[in-house]
């Protein structure tokens, strides 16, 4: 299960950040950012936790009635923008009683929390009507805002939060995060290769069992060239795959820059993918090589988006790759 404990692990500004709040030293806000499926969402709920937890010793406990509430958002003192799913953005109104309630004390205890995810959908309008509570702290309120990013917040708002970026988690860490939810080592060494350090990503490719397969037709035709006589079949092979075209054109792209990152020596050798029968001629490419297919890769995306079709997309790529890797 994660824990404060995981996301201290990460890195040092998340483990300030955790053990102030722990020792009764919250901020009055803090802005939690990162990139998609790094856990800003889980940390900052577990940060809820931690503050509205009436547990004596270390929190949270995640027992007590106020863990319990925290975590089911059913808190009084945990405060939320009244949004819906389908809303793009947090207007003033969704904020109203998020407002009014700052002007009085925490209905249990002596700390409220003011929740808002995805910050970066409050309009401006928004964001000014919770200036004067982040400009005037009363001592009883945390905020705790998330985002991934920074841009869409006002400078004025930025200013008043402690800014803590959520680190990518490690591969061991992903690993094990995986693990503990019964993925099979195999497969979650695979998926903390692929998601690049999002723990969130890797669950999300988990439960994707189309991705899986996609992978396996890429390594079977793109990566499997032996020679020219390969093409049809591999482009047979590719026939069915229209609609999923854009995601197989990425996962080529990327496993072509890594092939490339150590051709000229500024990585590790790649991992095969699934299903290739040519991994080692891939590992003797040339730079130039390799270059002249991720060239080719983008003119693929050009052709996609003049509606060229599908199987002369492939089938042209093929070609090329076979050309250049059989060199």
């Amino acid at each position: 299960m994660i824990t404060l404990d995981s996301f201290s692990a990460l890195g040092e500004p998340q483990r300030a950040l955790i053990d102030d709040i722990r020792a009764g030293r919250a901020p009055h806000a803090a802005l939690i950012t990162g990139i998609a499926g790094t856990g800003k969402r889980t940390l900052a709920r577990l940060l809820a936790c931690a503050l509205l937890c009436t547990a004596e010793g270390k929190r949270p406990c995640m027992q007590c009635k106020g863990c319990r509430r925290a975590q089911a958002m059913t808190h009084p003192d945990l405060l939320l923008p009244s949004t819906k799913e389908k809303d793009r953005s947090i207007k003033v109104e969704d904020l109203r009683e998020i407002i009014r309630a700052l002007s009085y004390h925490a209905s249990e205890g002596t700390r409220r929390v003011v929740l808002i995810e995805n910050a970066q959908r409050m309009t401006p309008q928004s964001q000014n009507a919770l200036l004067k509570s982040l400009e005037e702290p009363d001592g009883e309120t945390t905020f705790l805002l998330t985002s991934s990013g920074e841009t869409g917040l006002l400078p004025t708002v930025r200013s008043r939060c402690r800014v803590v970026r959520v680190q990518p988690w490690s591969d061991q860490q992903i690993i094990s995060a995986l693990r503990e939810r019964g993925i099979a080592q195999a497969r979650a060494q695979e998926l903390s290769k692929l998601c690049g350090g999002s723990l969130g990503t890797a669950l999300d490719m988990d439960g994707d069992e189309n991705y899986f397969a996609l992978r396996e037709a890429c390594g079977r035709t793109f990566f499997s060239l032996r020679s020219m006589q390969d093409v049809p079949v591999a482009s047979a092979h590719l026939k069915d795959k229209k609609d999923s075209a854009d995601e197989i054109l990425s996962m080529v792209e990327l496993k072509v820059r890594e092939y490339l990152l150590h051709a000229m020596r500024a990585a590790d050798a790649p991992e095969p993918m699934a299903e290739s029968r040519c991994h080692e001629m891939w590992l003797q490419a040339s730079p130039r090589s390799l270059e002249h297919i991720m060239s080719a890769l983008i003119d693929a995306r050009k052709y996609r988006a003049s509606n060229v079709s599908w199987q002369a997309i492939a089938e042209k790529l093929l070609y090329i790759i076979s050309e250049d890797i059989n060199s």
